[in-house]
This record gives C-alpha cells, structure tokens and sequence, in this order.
C-alpha cells in the first residue's frame, strides 16, 4: 500500500451518500441546505414510522378486545418489526404473548371438545 498526498482534497468515482454529506459538513462546521433537506426528510420518515406503530398498536388492541386474535397479533408483531420505542416493544411484546395464550386456549378447548363428542 502506498500514501499518496492529496492536500485535502478528496477524489470520487461518484456522488456522496447522505451519511458522507453530513459527516462531511458537520466536520467543517457548515450547514448547508442540502444537508438540512436530508435531516429533514429523516425527521417526517421517522415521525411516519412513529404514527404507524402507535396506528398498528391501536388496530391489534381493537382486534384483540373483538376475539381477533390471529389479525391482532399480525399487528403486534408489524409494530416489533419496525424498531419501536422502548415503551411501544414493552406494550406489543406483552399483546403477542396475550394473543399466542389466547390461540393456544382455543386450539385447547377445540380439542377438548373432539375428545368429549
């Protein structure tokens, strides 16, 4: 391997990602537009991500209270899927270990009933 002096400057095949935009301009203590854009977007993808789970948390509750409970748990689990808050994977965990006990006591009693008939 060999050094090569390039006084600063930096020579690219192609365009920066936005990771390399940032660092690079956080370094250099400037914040331009284009960086600003890219937090944004960042900002409104996260907050959507937010309003679906607390949207995917409140379907799989109004499913479970409806004996729902296989729909419900596809919810639950979507809300696990998506790299919730502490507090949100807290709430969907302990729906999904509800909904398997609530699957399971159904798949319980429907055999009890084929060994009673």
């Amino acid at each position: 391997m060999r050094m090569q002096k390039r006084y600063g400057k930096i020579e690219t095949g192609g365009e920066f990602t936005e990771k390399e935009i940032i660092r690079a301009e956080r370094n250099s203590g400037v914040v331009s537009s284009k960086v600003r854009e890219i937090q944004m977007q960042n900002y409104l993808r996260k907050k959507e991500l937010k309003e679906r789970r607390e949207n995917d948390l409140r379907e799989g509750l109004r499913l479970y209270k409806n004996a729902k409970y296989e729909e419900a748990l596809e919810k639950f689990e979507s809300v696990l899927g998506t790299k919730p808050e502490p507090d949100e994977a807290a709430v969907a965990s302990y729906n999904v270990a509800c909904c398997y006990s609530k699957l399971n006591q159904e798949r319980h009693d429907l055999k009890s009933k084929k060994v009673t008939e």
